[in-house]
């Protein structure tokens, strides 16, 4: 988990700094924004799995021209570092961890009515896989540079009813991540109810199926945890955790 911890240390910092003078992939964590002023949002994001697979991610989303609550262009800066483990399908080759990290640029437009935002985004990534033992089986190692889209809603249908979305795709390993929530208020502003992810590559396909919290507040950073089953192509079933924070500024 040490790499995911730094990723949100790193986001935490930041949040703190800025609020002393005012982050498998990205979790589409935008629900529920309340009318402010502010210009620009960190989301920073936690995921860990009962297959020994932990990633932290880190994304600065910029409303240059407009307030985040107002229709107009963007500008999104993204991490991700994570370590996966597997048992190699190559003989004698056994378990093998590996080491993933990938940052991207991307700009875009985000529409917004009252209590719905739809935003779509295109650039490109920087992606580096390592292993911790030469396996044959996984071809998608080394460093690579490729074209990158994602495309966010958020869906307040009434002031007790969320759906929100998320639909990533990296031509890097044709690697895509989508997750999917709705929910009811249980209070103000904090929503209860299923997920879907679906995520994979050239290497892995995987999907889930869990149960979300989203909205809970703490000062000015927004929480969100969720968790459930698993299902991996190559490894089987198991759980999964999110954890995901947001602040705006």
């Amino acid at each position: 988990m040490r790499t995911g911890f730094r990723v949100v240390l790193v986001a935490l910092a930041c949040v703190c700094g800025r609020q002393a003078v005012a982050q498998e992939w990205y979790t589409g964590s935008g629900e529920n924004k309340s009318v402010s002023n502010f210009g620009a949002a960190i989301d920073a994001s936690l995921t860990g799995t009962t297959k020994k697979s932990e990633h932290g991610g880190l994304i600065g989303t910029i409303a240059p021209f407009s307030k985040l609550e107002e229709s107009g262009a963007r500008l999104r800066l993204g991490g991700i570092l994570g370590d996966y483990t597997y048992v190699s399908a190559s003989p004698g080759v056994g378990t093998v961890v590996g080491h993933e990290t990938a940052g991207s640029v991307l700009g875009g437009y985000e529409w917004t009515t009252p209590g719905t935002s739809v935003a779509v985004y295109l650039g490109g990534e920087l992606q580096n896989r390592t292993l911790s033992k030469p396996d044959p089986s996984n071809k998608i190692t080394g460093t690579r540079v490729g074209f990158k889209a994602s495309v966010d809603f958020n869906v307040n249908p009434t002031s007790y009813t969320m759906a929100s979305g998320n639909i990533t795709y990296s031509s890097n390993n044709n690697a895509y991540y989508t997750r999917f929530k709705a929910g009811l208020a249980i209070t103000e502003r904090i929503f209860v109810g299923p997920e879907m992810l679906f995520l994979g590559d050239n290497f892995y396909k995987q999907w889930r199926a869990g149960v979300h919290l989203t909205g809970a507040r703490l000062g000015p950073m927004q929480f969100g945890v969720s968790g459930g089953y698993l299902n991996d192509r190559d490894q089987g079933s198991g759980a999964y955790g999110i954890l995901d924070a947001r602040v705006s500024f």
